[in-house]
């Protein structure tokens, strides 16, 4: 992997409009001069008004997982670039979040879905193979880069482990994707590859659903009660029911 991170900011050209945004500040579209190609890439730029130290360390926190990750499934960092912003630079997937093309492409086939959860499986492999925890897998975070063609993005929330860790354990409950989460991360703080295959679960759902929200209109309180008593999410219509069974499969727990 190139040891150079950091980015040449003239070598960056970004768009005005936006392609989202969140707490942290704003992705924009962009291109940056390679050595032969300008390459298209998404910016996640850090907002600046919220001079906010955390900010800083979570961005270069996502960036470092980033750098050691080397998959066809997983979105790539470019580098980082330290100017106007700090911006997090990665390749570009045309197409967006799986829950919003889902949403506005309700023609893609079963098959089709098949093929692109079967890729972020592939993706998630690797990175328990690698030895992290997503701790964020939902489809709002997997990119499309076509129709045929999905890779897993979001690190944020991304743990390493150490070779003799098969668990991260949070200190405290942060701003957490509940609805997304096996129930040992509620009651234990406790995240593990096992406790990413449930989100995978989660996803899966999402996909069949044509992007719908999981759990809709529930409380994440309600949601736990719910697990609690063996309850789980139906199968969303028109799934292939050996599908639902591996949801179902990935939300068992001891």
């Amino acid at each position: 992997r190139p040891k150079e991170v950091y980015l040449d900011r003239n070598l960056l050209t970004l768009e005005d409009n936006e392609l989202g945004s969140g707490n942290f500040g704003t992705v924009k579209k962009g291109y940056y001069q390679m050595k032969k190609v300008v390459k298209t890439v998404a910016v996640k730029i850090l907002k600046n008004e919220a001079n906010d130290p955390a900010l800083k360390d979570e961005l270069l926190a996502e960036a470092n997982v980033m750098q050691q990750l080397d998959n066809p499934y997983i979105v790539r960092m470019i580098g980082i670039c330290e100017a106007e912003s700090w911006m997090l630079v990665m390749e570009m997937a045309e197409l967006g979040p799986l829950n919003k093309y889902l949403q506005q492409n309700r023609h893609v086939k079963d098959k089709n879905i098949i093929e692109l959860v079967h890729q972020v499986s592939m993706g998630m492999k690797y990175l328990e193979e690698s030895n992290f925890v997503h701790r964020d897998l939902a489809a709002r975070n997997v990119l499309l880069v076509t129709q045929h063609y999905a890779k897993i993005s979001d690190f944020g929330l991304s743990k390493a482990l150490r070779a003799d860790e098969s668990y991260y354990k949070a200190q405290t409950h942060g701003k957490w994707p509940v609805k997304w989460y096996a129930p040992e991360c509620i009651n234990y703080y406790k995240f593990s590859s096992k406790s990413d295959v449930w989100s995978f679960g989660v996803l899966m759902w999402e996909a069949f659903s044509y992007g719908q929200k999981p759990y809709r209109g529930m409380k994440g309180s309600e949601v736990s009660a719910m697990l609690e008593k063996g309850e789980r999410m139906g199968c969303p219509a028109g799934c292939p029911r050996e599908m639902y069974e591996l949801m179902k499969l990935c939300w068992t727990y001891e």
